[in-house]
């Protein structure tokens, strides 16, 4: 969602200035409730703010499985997801982890990728492969993003599974596009074992573990990876493709799965 904003325009090449419209991009207060509890407040573009919340509950290690949620309740910004047990405090800390690869404050660089495997605690077996033209295909995909066409001021994510285009999200957070077409998968049951992440953004640690957790075993960017993120990607078992631009692009990790 975009609003039209006034703006005076300067070309110094042809020397002219003029007030013409811009579309901007919007944003809006989600409010995470688990249980009545507060979880976090996620600032994001107002579309598919159920599948950004359920997305981020998963990917986050929040959540495992969509039969422990037993009611989803939306009041405007403020969503409230009910489960059928308690949800231990430590999942819940997920606030604090996601902080720390972000920001790695007071870590030594050894024990931060230390931190990096043991956030986690899965590694991504599938044996899903695919070829890399449709990567490319793929690839193709997130350029249809209206947001990004009319705005230029979001990320774009699809998500495919066993070749089929399942969603395609944009949002001013290149984490919440993922959460977003994490969120629309839950919901269509898709098998994330056999699924391919696209994303427009850079890949560091906290990216790559958003697909560690659910389970994908190929990440592909048109940005760039992250030194966090490669080995993120190498410590799991996923497949950690960037730079995926016109007919080339770069595998950092397991390789086997790119076909050629």
């Amino acid at each position: 969602m975009s609003i039209i904003v006034q703006v005076k325009k300067i070309n110094i090449h042809s020397k002219t200035v003029k007030m013409g419209n811009e579309h901007v991009v919007m944003e809006a207060p989600v409010n995470i409730y688990v249980n009545d509890n507060y979880v976090i407040t996620l600032l994001a573009t107002p579309e598919f703010k159920k599948e950004l919340v359920l997305g981020w509950l998963f990917d986050e290690g929040v959540l495992q499985s969509f039969d422990e949620v037993t009611e989803i309740i939306d009041n405007q910004d403020i969503f409230n997801v009910k489960t059928k047990d308690p949800i231990e405090e430590e999942k819940l800390r997920v606030v604090s982890v996601s902080r720390l690869l972000t920001t790695a404050c007071g870590l030594s660089a050894s024990k931060f990728f230390d931190t990096i495997s043991e956030v986690s605690n899965r590694y991504v077996k599938s044996n899903y492969k695919v070829k890399a033209s449709n990567i490319i295909q793929m690839m193709q995909k997130i350029d249809k993003g209206k947001l990004f066409r009319s705005t230029g001021g979001v990320h774009v994510a699809a998500l495919f599974t066993e070749g089929e285009f399942i969603a395609l999200a944009e949002d001013i957070g290149r984490h919440n596009s993922i959460d977003k077409v994490v969120g629309i998968g839950i919901l269509k049951n898709i098998n994330f074992a056999n699924s391919i992440l696209i994303s427009s953004g850079r890949q560091p640690a906290d990216m790559v573990l958003k697909a560690v957790r659910m389970g994908i075993p190929i990440i592909a960017s048109r940005a760039a990876p992250i030194r966090s993120g490669i080995i993120a990607a190498e410590k799991n078992g996923v497949t950690l493709v960037c730079f995926v631009r016109e007919q080339r692009m770069n595998i950092y990790t397991h390789p086997n799965r790119i076909l050629f």
